[in-house]
């Protein structure tokens, strides 16, 4: 039993720690007269995430010697590598091809490799076998489920916001419009377009569902209009400020914090705010009981943005010098449109076409890969602080980490045709992205703008219930079931493939096992990453886990494995492959077979897949 507590304080600790670092035993005998310990010593060993060797064929495809130096295979690379050569800083080398298959296949479609998807990666002798693993992926139906999740973070898409309600309904078939672009490979500028300007009933034209997002109930229109504005600013163009130059000028509170917000004036963003004045969104009741509704997306011909309120969710709007409406501006750029123009379809246009629009996206995508954006925040644009020809005064500094990759990404993007998989595909096939997350030297402070190694992250919820899934091979099924659904939604299996953060309300373990990974909500709570008790306690005893490991039927991976072997050595190479997707070390197959020695074929495999899943490896990515 003290042995049983240890382990469970330990892995606690390790992944409420979220260390990616983790001390390890060195004598594995010690700890034969105890399996509790034996499995602690394979839960532990975090830092053994190289080569493992089982065999002489093994040994042959997984090679322990250091590749060699790293190579500029795009533009990205010539940033990158020629910043740190400039400045006499070493980059890691290229990752292993068992993390770099494990860390493709996450970030490109959020789940696992399969056992025989890493064999025939290490197997294969091709040197183009990356570039062709990653063309493989991207565009298949798990990317696509993953990458709409992105959108629908990005958009905050989801059914019970704080100011409006869209219902799954309107959920669903925003959801569906996303899923529906990245499926046809939409380009980015004409989805944008289509979200701003669109018109139609929102539970039939998905796309509608964003204006709806930007309601603020409960006080006159130019709160949504504001609302609508800074949607607009923050989510195509990475500018947060807007938010805050929409209560009270720049002057006096931003001075610190962003040079072009501390020289803009509340009138100026008013001006953004009026192209929305036009904008009506009339709800309309399909149902009392159950009770949902729907809204209709217009643009009528008259009405202004007017300077005559004094309640509401900011301070208020008086007239100024005698001017008692703001007409439309563009505040980036100073563009205006004339009277009778369709004023959102003007600002579709002006938003599509500004070079922030693109920087914005590519920005978004980066830190996506990258895990540390280019502009950090990545809604925090200072637009005065971008350009390396022209740098700020003292004591401002560039704000991008990499001016010039910026700018090159941000160019090459335009000319793509604003082509989102090019460029998925572009920053992945870059050497940048595949360097290994182990620094062979001292690593300092200094070289994170430089990106001198790959940086390891804590997957997502959805990313953690999904690798389970496929790690333990018993599917869940999850019901999208509600009254009178626009687009009737089948059961499914995968995280990945929730329209929302909300669900699956058909399955409280699952559940509660997602929302304790920091999923959010789509409006007030973003997506956290960093570790708990709670996410520790949900690794070692949710049932959604558990019942995966001990599972009876003949589907789990456990109870193939041994209906297909006697060896244990063969099983305990497959659950390496099938969980960590990388094969174990001679340390870890001596742990494990002697555990499974004392333990029994059945409760030693079971065990040591309980042990893997609890490793802070199984949940990073590195």
């Amino acid at each position: 039993m003290k042995a049983l507590c240890l382990i469970a304080v330990l892995a606690v600790t390790a992944l409420a720690s979220s260390s990616i670092n983790c001390s390890y035993l060195e004598n594995p005998s010690e700890f034969e007269e105890s399996p509790e310990n034996q499995w602690r010593f394979v839960s532990d060993r975090t830092d053994q995430v190289r080569g493992g060797l089982v065999s002489a064929a093994t040994r042959a495809a997984v090679s322990s010697e250091l590749p060699p130096p790293v190579l500029r295979k795009n533009f990205i690379d010539e940033h990158i590598f020629g910043r740190m050569e400039r400045d006499g800083i070493q980059p890691a080398p290229i990752s292993d091809d068992q993390t770099f298959l494990r860390r493709v296949f996450l970030d490109l479609t959020g789940r696992i490799p399969s056992t025989d998807q890493v064999r025939g990666f290490a197997y294969d002798t091709n040197p183009a076998k990356r570039d062709a693993i990653i063309d493989a992926l991207i565009g298949n139906v798990e990317y696509i489920n993953k990458w709409t999740v992105f959108f629908g973070d990005l958009y905050k898409n989801n059914a019970n916001a704080t100011n409006v309600v869209r219902y799954f309904q309107g959920r669903d078939a925003f959801h569906m419009y996303l899923k529906d672009a990245l499926t046809r490979n939409k380009p980015y500028n004409q989805m944008a377009w289509e979200i701003i300007a669109s018109n139609g009933d929102n539970w039939v034209d998905g796309q509608n569902n964003w204006l709806v997002g930007g309601t603020i109930a409960m006080g006159p229109a130019q709160d949504t209009y504001d609302g609508q504005a800074v949607n607009a600013a923050q989510m195509f163009l990475g500018i947060n400020a807007v938010d805050c130059l929409l209560c009270h000028d720049g002057a006096r509170h931003l001075e610190t914090v962003n040079l072009w917000a501390s020289k803009q004036t509340r009138v100026n963003m008013w001006g953004l705010s009026a192209f929305f004045a036009r904008t009506r969104m009339t709800r309309q009741v399909e149902s009392v009981t159950p009770n949902y509704a729907k809204f209709l997306v217009s643009e009528v011909a008259t009405g202004e943005y007017n300077l005559n309120t004094t309640t509401g969710n900011r301070s208020a709007r008086t007239a100024q010098e005698r001017v008692t409406t703001a007409a439309p501006r563009y505040p980036f750029t100073g563009g205006t449109v004339p009277a009778n123009t369709n004023r959102r379809v003007a600002l579709a246009n002006m938003v599509t076409n500004d070079p922030q629009f693109a920087r914005a996206i590519v920005n978004y995508v980066w830190e996506k890969f990258m895990v540390v954006a280019l502009v950090s925040p990545s809604n925090g644009f200072d637009p005065d602080r971008l350009d390396p020809r022209n740098p700020p005064p003292a004591p401002w500094t560039l704000q991008p980490a990499n001016p010039e990759l910026l700018e090159a990404l941000t160019q090459w993007f335009r000319e793509s045709g604003y082509n989102l998989r090019a460029l998925t595909s572009l920053i992945v096939k870059s050497n940048a992205y595949q360097l290994s997350s182990e620094y062979p030297g001292q690593w300092k402070l200094e070289y994170v703008p430089y990106y001198a190694r790959k940086f390891a992250r804590r997957l997502d919820a959805e990313e953690i219930h999904d690798s389970i899934v496929k790690a333990a091979g018993v599917m869940p099924t999850y019901t999208l079931d509600y009254a009178a659904p626009s687009y009737p939604l089948p059961p499914v299996n995968w995280a990945m493939e929730f329209p929302d953060t909300s669900e699956p309300r058909s399955n409280r373990t699952s559940l509660d096992f997602l929302n304790a990974f920091g999923r959010g909500d789509r409006d007030q709570s973003r997506r956290d990453s960093s570790g708990s008790l709670m996410q520790a306690l949900n690794m070692m005893n949710n049932a959604f886990v558990m019942g995966r490991i001990h599972n009876a039927n003949n589907g789990s991976n456990v109870q193939q494995l041994l209906r297909q072997h006697n060896d244990p050595f063969a099983i305990i190479e497959a659950l390496y492959l099938t969980t960590l997707n990388r094969f174990p070390t001679a340390d870890e197959i001596a742990v494990a077979h002697a555990a499974i020695r004392r333990l029994g074929i059945l409760r030693g495999a079971e065990s040591l897949q309980w042990a893997l899943l609890n490793k802070v490896e199984f949940i990073h990515s590195y």
